[in-house]
């Protein structure tokens, strides 16, 4: 049997139209040396799924949000949706599945008994009629579809009478995402929602500048303790979350807290500061998608584990802050350039996010790694360069959602 021990699972959120997540992508590769195509990927599914019970983890990976898993028709053939929860997963039909009557029969047990099932890279093929019985899901890739022909499956009788819902992949742009949702589309997916369309004119509430302050501060050498404070107390939010903080550090000796200062003194700088920018960001982030705030995250900590590395260990200061503030314009609809330049940030951060370049900019691209499987071989030379290890990654990949799920939940 081929060697499973290095295969990983990737994840990409899937959006309604509030631009909220509704549901993760789950997405798999083998090797470095073995960017999959389509055959060899539904070969290698089942194994995957199989061998590393990724049905185990699925809340952590998913953020107990539904899974979007493609299943080849050996996959389903064999039952192996059966493994999982039925209200976990969608099952999704990978294109190149041939219509025999023992899939037939085999997508009706699985519809029979609950499961959700998506029909994937839908191609208006007239073959997939005789699974619309059992569908619930159509993907639709845009880049190969017309929106003229998307509209006419939204709007399509078969589509209304039985509830399917549309998912569109590979949205890029605002104005896709915008005619897609005036033509009927349910779900979406795509770079645009780690991109969002930036309005001219618009500025940061003062609020906002204040929490952008307070992020600064808490990355600088030598903090302020007595600045950090005063920017704490003009927020709730910010003021619960220190005491929570301190609470969870005096579970076992309680401490009287008298005040916002004494609490962040008795943090100390390097506790403070990682909590400082999960706070800030949280309240930071409030008007946009959540989802980019928890990549945001999970990019900061991994970079922060990719630190730890020789080849890294200049820049570990600098690491978490910079994959957080790597989608710091998205999340304020703001150009990411006009921010970092008026932040009093270290050189190596504004080198890196502004003019991309640089070690720590490497770094950022190393921790992206897992984000997207389209750019996946663009960033495989810098791992090589700097001897990045794919195991140790993955590790590192899995223990950053743990610690999102745990610490910023």
């Amino acid at each position: 049997m081929e060697d499973v021990n290095n295969k990983f699972v990737a994840r990409q959120a899937i959006f309604d139209h509030n631009k909220n997540t509704y549901a993760y992508e789950l997405l798999y590769r083998d090797s470095f040396d073995n960017f999959y195509n389509c055959s060899n990927e539904e070969q290698a599914t089942s194994q995957i799924i199989y061998q590393q019970h990724i049905f185990g983890d699925l809340d952590n990976l998913c953020s107990k949000k539904v899974a979007f898993i493609n299943f080849d028709e050996k996959s389903i053939l064999a039952n192996l949706p059966l493994l999982f929860d039925k209200n976990s997963i969608v099952v999704e039909l990978l294109a190149a599945i041939n219509i025999t009557s023992d899939i037939i029969e085999a997508v009706s047990v699985l519809y029979k008994k609950g499961y959700t099932l998506a029909l994937d890279a839908y191609d208006f093929s007239s073959k997939w009629e005789l699974l619309f019985p059992y569908i619930s899901i159509i993907k639709v890739d845009r880049e190969n579809i017309s929106f003229k022909k998307i509209s006419t499956l939204t709007n399509s009788q078969f589509v209304l009478d039985s509830g399917i819902k549309i998912v569109v992949e590979r949205i890029e742009t605002y104005e896709q995402f915008e005619i897609l949702s005036e033509i009927g589309v349910d779900y979406f997916q795509g770079y645009f929602f780690h991109k969002p369309e930036i309005n001219s004119g618009h500025f940061i509430k003062p609020i906002k500048l204040n929490l952008l302050q307070l992020f600064a501060e808490s990355v600088r050498p030598c903090m302020d303790f007595k600045l950090m404070a005063k920017i704490i107390s003009q927020d709730v939010s910010l003021i619960n979350g220190v005491l929570k903080l301190v609470n969870l550090e005096t579970e076992q000796n309680r401490v009287a807290v008298t005040s916002i200062k004494q609490a962040v003194i008795f943090l100390g700088s390097k506790k403070i500061k990682q909590f400082i920018a999960i706070i800030a960001m949280s309240n930071i982030s409030s008007d946009c998608t959540n989802e980019l705030l928890t990549e945001s995250l999970v990019r900061g900590k991994m970079m922060e584990y990719i630190a730890l590395s020789a080849a890294f260990s200049k820049i570990k200061d600098f690491a978490f802050i910079t994959g957080i503030l790597s989608h710091i314009g998205a999340i304020m609809n703001c150009p990411t350039e006009k921010i970092i330049s008026d932040l009093p940030l270290a050189e190596e951060i504004k080198t890196a996010l502004i003019e991309k370049t640089g070690l720590l900019f490497e770094a950022l691209e190393i921790a992206k790694y897992f984000e997207s499987p389209y750019t996946q071989n663009d960033i495989f030379p810098i791992m090589t360069k700097y001897q990045v290890s794919e195991d140790i990654l993955l590790d590192n990949y899995n223990d950053a959602l743990k610690w999102y799920v745990t610490t910023c939940r």
